[in-house]
């Protein structure tokens, strides 16, 4: 009975050095882990791009969007898709949401769709709006040799200048989970840059598309309603005017029945 005792005032003890670790220089001789911090990126110059902006149009990044689970610094990773479990001392240098916002906006410049991309409403609004809702980045652990990087996060964008109320031109959907060439923490990093500079050189060039199929349709439309509204008006001379005026009015009876004009802890 002393021994079983002893054994669990042992472990309190231990529980007890292990929550204090924070804020306590060493316990039992240990010394706390020093904190990492890590940042998703890549080099740009071999992506597709223009050498001009392709459309004279501004488009706003809004701030991205995400559930309070990956809105935090610590760096998440999950075994099940029930559990969430975040490392203590190996962190984000900023939160998600802004780290991915800065890199998004870096990469959309520099393909040079837009003349000009912008992160606040400057003089005056933009002609489109891109808006961004992270839903998973994290390191996936299928066994304790297996170990994936996850990314998941959906993109739209919506133009305004043709009719003022906002329509939806484009949408994409990245969800990509790649394995990792070592099981730590610095190689789930390398891997999740390495999938969003491929995933947002797609998505960007499927926008692409996206913008230049709705602006043609546009300018058909203006096109189409100039065309209407002058070409089908045949000139009238100042005889014919006069002839107009001179007439005898008509006096046919109308019609009773003609209607009306009307008008979504770990390491």
């Amino acid at each position: 009975m002393k021994s079983i005792f002893k054994r669990r005032i042992h472990k309190a003890l231990l529980g007890l050095c292990a929550a204090s670790a924070v804020l306590l220089p060493s316990c039992f001789g240990s010394k706390t882990p020093e904190r990492t911090y890590f940042s998703i990126d890549y080099a740009l110059g071999e992506q597709s791009h223009y050498a001009t902006p392709k459309y004279d149009a501004s488009v706003l990044i809004r701030n991205f969007t995400t559930s309070n689970a990956y809105d935090r610094q610590e760096i998440i990773y999950r075994s099940n898709p029930y559990e969430f479990q975040y490392y203590w001392y190996r962190l984000w240098a900023s939160k998600p949401r802004k780290m991915l916002r800065e890199l998004v906006s870096k990469h959309l410049r520099y393909t040079n769709i837009f003349k000009d991309v912008t992160l606040t409403i400057e003089d005056k609004m933009p002609d489109y709006e891109l808006d961004v809702d992270i839903t998973a980045i994290e390191e996936l652990d299928a066994s304790n040799t297996e170990w994936y990087a996850h990314i998941a996060m959906r993109m739209t964008l919506t133009e305004f200048k043709s009719t003022g109320k906002g329509i939806v031109i484009w949408s994409d959907e990245i969800d990509v989970k790649n394995p990792v060439a070592d099981n730590q923490p610095v190689y789930v990093v390398k891997a999740m840059s390495e999938i969003l500079d491929s995933e947002l050189s797609r998505a960007f060039a499927d926008m692409d598309k996206a913008v230049g199929l709705y602006s043609s349709k546009v300018d058909a439309e203006k096109h189409s309603d100039n065309a209407l509204g002058h070409d089908d008006i045949e000139p009238v001379s100042l005889n014919q005017e006069r002839e107009a005026v001179n007439e005898e009015p008509s006096h046919q009876a109308v019609p009773k029945d003609v209607p009306k004009a009307t008008l979504k802890n770990k390491r």
